[in-house]
C-alpha cells in the first residue's frame, strides 16, 4: 500500500478513529443524562447502531440522480445536480426513520419523549450522511476527516446535546458546496418507483453488515455486551473500508478500460483487458478477504485476552462478522456487474437468518448459528461471483446491448 493510499485510508477511517477516543471519555456525562426516562446512552446506541444500515437506504437514491455524471469527475456538475434533488430526497427519506422507529418502541416500550429523540436524533444522522455524498463521490478524504472531526469535537464539548454533533458535521459540508447551494431551491423530487427501488436495494445489501446489531438491542433492550460486539466486528469492518480506498479504484480503472475497449480496440485487446480484469477483481477480494481475516484474529485474541470471560462471544462475533464482510463486498460485486436482484436475494436471505438466530437462541448462539448460515451463503456468492465475473464483457455490456 502507498504512502498516499495509507493516508487515505487513515482519513476515510477517521469517523472510526475519532469517535472511539471520544466517546469513553463523554459516556459517564451520558450515562447521568435521561431523556423521557431513558438513559441518554442508549437512545444515542440505539441511533448509533440504526444510522448505519439506515444509511446504505438514505443515500442510495442520491447515486441514481448523479450517476450519468460520475463518468466525468466533474464535480460542479455532481454538485448543482445533487444540491437539486437534495432537499426533496432528504423530505421522501425521512419516514425510513418510522421503519426502525415502530419495532424498537414495541420492542422497549420507551416513553413517547424518549421515541421523539430517537427520531430526531436518526432523522439528524440522515441529513448529515446525505451531506456525505459528495465528498465520497469526488474522493475528498480531507473533508470527509472534517466533518467527522467536528462531529467527534461537538460530541466532546456538549455530550448531552444530542442532536448537535450530526448537524454541526452536515453544515462542514454543507459550506463546501458553495454557490451550488443555490439549486436546491429546484426541489426536484426523485421519481416514487425509482426511489422506492433504491431504498429496498441499500436496506437488503446494508443488512448484511448491520442488521445483526439492530436486532440485537430490539431482543435485549440494548443491554448486550456492547464493547466486545462493537470491537468484535470493527475490523471487519476496518477490511471492507480497506477495500472501497485502496483496491476498489483499480477495480473502477481498470472497467473504464474494458469499456474503451470494446468501444475502440481489437478483439484481442478486448479479451485481454477482460482476462485482466477478471485478475484484478479477484486479487481485490481474495486480498481483502485475507486481511479481515488476519484482523479477525487479532481482535479475536485481543479481546480474549482482555475479557477472557467473553472469549467465546468474542471469537464468535469476529468470525461472524468476517463472514458478514465477505457476503457484502461479493453482493457488491453482483451488483455492480448487474446481477442487482441476486444480490438483493442474498441480503434479504441473512436478514431472515438474523431474525430467526435472534428469536429463538442467545447471543452467542445467535452468532454462531449465522457464521454457518453466512458461511453458505458466502459459498453460493462466491459461485454467482465467479460465473458473472469470468466474462465480464459480456455481463457489463454486451448482455445489456443484445436484450435491447
Amino acid at each position: 500500500m502507498s504512502n498516499r493510499g495509507g493516508i487515505n485510508l487513515i482519513l476515510y477511517l477517521s469517523p472510526v478513529i475519532f469517535l472511539n477516543i471520544v466517546f469513553p471519555l463523554v459516556s459517564p456525562q451520558m450515562a447521568a443524562a435521561t431523556v423521557g426516562g431513558v438513559q441518554l446512552t442508549y437512545v444515542v446506541l440505539a441511533s448509533s447502531i440504526t444510522v448505519p444500515w439506515l444509511a446504505q437506504a438514505a443515500c442510495m437514491p442520491s447515486y441514481r440522480a448523479i450517476g450519468g455524471l460520475m463518468a466525468e469527475r466533474d464535480m460542479q456538475k455532481i454538485t448543482r445536480r445533487f444540491c437539486e434533488v437534495w432537499p426533496a430526497m432528504f423530505a421522501q427519506t425521512l419516514p425510513l426513520v418510522l421503519v426502525f422507529a415502530l419495532p424498537l418502541w414495541l420492542a422497549t416500550g420507551w416513553s413517547l419523549e424518549a421515541m421523539v429523540a430517537y427520531v430526531l436524533l436518526c432523522g439528524a444522522h440522515v441529513l448529515f450522511v446525505q451531506s456525505l455524498v459528495l465528498a465520497n463521490v469526488g474522493e475528498r478524504r480531507g473533508l470527509w476527516a472534517i466533518a467527522w472531526g467536528a462531529y467527534a469535537l461537538s460530541l466532546a464539548l456538549a455530550p448531552t446535546v444530542w442532536i448537535l454533533p450530526p448537524l454541526l458535521a452536515a453544515a462542514t459540508q454543507i459550506v463546501a458546496m458553495g454557490r451550488n447551494l443555490t439549486h436546491v431551491r429546484a426541489f426536484e423530487r426523485l421519481g416514487q418507483r425509482n426511489f422506492a427501488v433504491d431504498v429496498l436495494r441499500g436496506l437488503l445489501l446494508g443488512a448484511v453488515l448491520w442488521a445483526d446489531k439492530f436486532v440485537l438491542f430490539l431482543v435485549t433492550d440494548g443491554t448486550f455486551q456492547v464493547v466486545v460486539v462493537f470491537m468484535a466486528m470493527l475490523l471487519a469492518v476496518l477490511a471492507y473500508n480497506f477495500y472501497f480506498v485502496n483496491l476498489a479504484p483499480h477495480v473502477d480503472h481498470a472497467v473504464t478500460g474494458l469499456h474503451k475497449a470494446i468501444e475502440h480496440e481489437p478483439l484481442s485487446e478486448m479479451a485481454s483487458r477482460s482476462t485482466m480484469l477478471s485478475y484484478i477483481v479477484d486479487r481485490s477480494v481474495l486480498r481483502t478477504g485475507a486481511v479481515g481475516m488476519v484482523l479477525t484474529l487479532a481482535a479475536s485474541l485481543l479481546l480474549g485476552g482482555l475479557q477472557p470471560e467473553n472469549a467465546l462471544l468474542a471469537v464468535t462475533v469476529s468470525v461472524a462478522s468476517w463472514t458478514f464482510m465477505m457476503l457484502t463486498l461479493l453482493s457488491y460485486e453482483l451488483d455492480y456487474i448487474g446481477e442487482k436482484i441476486t444480490a438483493q436475494a442474498l441480503g434479504a436471505a441473512h436478514l431472515v437468518a438474523t431474525g430467526l438466530a435472534f428469536a429463538v437462541l442467545g447471543t452467542t448462539g445467535a452468532y454462531a448459528l449465522l457464521l454457518l448460515v453466512d458461511l453458505a451463503l458466502v459459498v453460493a456468492a462466491w459461485a454467482l461471483y465467479k460465473r458473472h465475473w469470468a466474462q465480464p464483457e459480456y455481463t457489463l455490456f454486451w448482455r445489456h446491448a443484445t436484450s435491447w
